[in-house]
């Protein structure tokens, strides 16, 4: 009895080293951060299917990716600008946020994917996107990659590179905004890298021409990403403290039991 005793206090006096190893959904609540990822769903799903047959990615690619663009860039501007994309515990007490402080938010958010987007279409060249041709598509493409796989992180990480690089490259273990942003950034990427291996295909299809592949599979990645961010960030940790919290409930029982057992034995 001693050592189950000792065992309950421990668990609840290391509750804190316990929650810096696993996301705690007590501190990020699924009621607020599941906006998110439906929103996110939905931009991309809308984005991805267009409503107009006159409007497709076959005939004008470019027109196509600028709805595409301007769809995604608004979803997540109306986020930074009302301040729910974030993170953070909820506090009875929030001061809210300046008007220029959001606007602010928005315009860095806009420079820091247009930056981005630039260097997604020199990192397109160099592995084989037209160079002397097709400037517009490549482009549009870089920008709709950005949209779906940076601007994440830029909502979500600290502007450093030091933030940066565990979120995205280290091993170390990940807070939910690092899961979030490292999901949603390699699943796109990674999705789009694998579907530039049909465009060299001698299939003759019309998915086939610059950049529609490309586009494609980082729109699959990134609702891939969505999915895992979901499963990873939210579902597990709540399956996780279910499962602790129906234990702690079996060894309580258990004592209640098993004690007027052993006091029946003392008399």
């Amino acid at each position: 009895m001693k050592s189950s005793s000792h065992t309950d206090a421990a668990s609840e006096g290391g509750g804190s080293s316990s929650s810096s190893r696993l996301p705690d959904h007590k501190l990020y609540p699924i009621d607020a951060n599941g906006i998110e990822l439906m929103l996110g769903g939905m931009a991309s799903a809308m984005a991805l299917v267009s409503p107009r047959k006159s409007l497709n990615i076959y005939d004008n690619p470019v027109k196509y990716l600028t709805v595409t663009a301007t769809v995604l860039f608004g979803y997540y501007a109306i986020l930074a600008f009302a301040g729910i994309y974030c993170f953070k515990a909820p506090t009875s007490r929030r001061r809210p946020t300046p008007a220029g402080t959001r606007i602010t938010a928005v315009i860095y958010m806009g420079v820091a994917t247009l930056a981005a987007s630039l260097v997604i279409s020199i990192g397109l060249v160099l592995f084989g996107a037209p160079f002397a041709s097709q400037h517009a598509e490549t482009f549009m493409a870089a920008l709709n990659m950005a949209l779906l796989g940076v601007t994440p992180a830029i909502l979500t990480l600290k502007p450093s590179p030091e933030a940066w690089r565990k979120a995205l490259i280290s091993g170390e273990p990940k807070s939910v905004p690092e899961l979030w942003a490292a999901g949603l950034f390699w699943s796109t990427f990674v999705a789009s890298w694998a579907a530039a291996y049909f465009i060299p295909l001698d299939w003759d299809r019309p998915w086939q021409k610059w950049p529609i592949p490309i586009v494609g599979g980082a729109f699959l990645g990134n609702l891939a990403g969505l999915l895992y961010v979901l499963l990873r960030c939210f579902i597990l940790p709540l399956a996780r403290a279910d499962y602790a919290e129906t234990e702690r409930s079996k060894r309580d029982m258990v004592r209640e039991l098993s004690e007027p057992s052993a006091a029946k034995k003392e008399l």
